[in-house]
């Protein structure tokens, strides 16, 4: 794995991203043995968060302490009804930088299960949009956050606000 890294960054690459098999077992070792920094992604649940946090435990005794945080499969509505646990909770509770956060997205749901790249739709989508940022902001290019608190509100809603007032 080593080897294939480091003949990767010959043809110029700055960064190799390795997605990591699921479970912690040889695979993930062999998958963090190049690793310099760590990007460790996770959704709001607790399954996920201890899992999270024994990647974590992991590549600290690694030697890999440059981690960063992405959540993903945020869902605002179910965090102000207190069934879901906020992107600050599980940072907190992980204790690693946040890079980004990104909000669940039916149409992930939908291109995946026709085989479809999202990305060759035309429309831009606000977890899309949390993607770039997040991207950007690991190369330091970008320090801002969607705010995922404030709902989306489409031209019709707008418009029926303007009227109801």
């Amino acid at each position: 794995m080593e080897q294939l890294v480091e003949s990767i960054q010959s043809l110029g690459y700055h960064y190799v991203l390795i997605d990591c098999p699921a479970g912690i077992d040889v695979g993930f070792i062999n998958a963090i043995s190049p690793a310099k920094e760590a990007l460790i992604v996770t959704t709001p649940e607790i399954t996920s968060i201890r899992d999270a946090d024994r990647v974590a435990g992991l590549l600290e005794a690694n030697a890999i302490f440059n981690t960063k945080l992405l959540v993903n499969r945020v869902r605002p509505d179910m965090i102000q009804k207190n069934d879901m646990m906020s992107v600050k909770d599980v940072q907190e509770m992980l204790g690693i930088p946040l890079l980004g956060a990104i909000p669940e997205d039916q149409q992930v749901i939908i291109a995946t299960n026709r085989g479809e790249p999202l990305v060759l739709q035309k429309k831009l989508s606000l977890s899309g949009i949390a993607f770039e940022n997040a991207a950007r902001r690991l190369i330091g290019k970008q320090d801002y956050f969607i705010d995922l608190n404030t709902p989306y509100k489409g031209p019709l809603q707008k418009i029926g606000e303007m009227f109801s007032l």
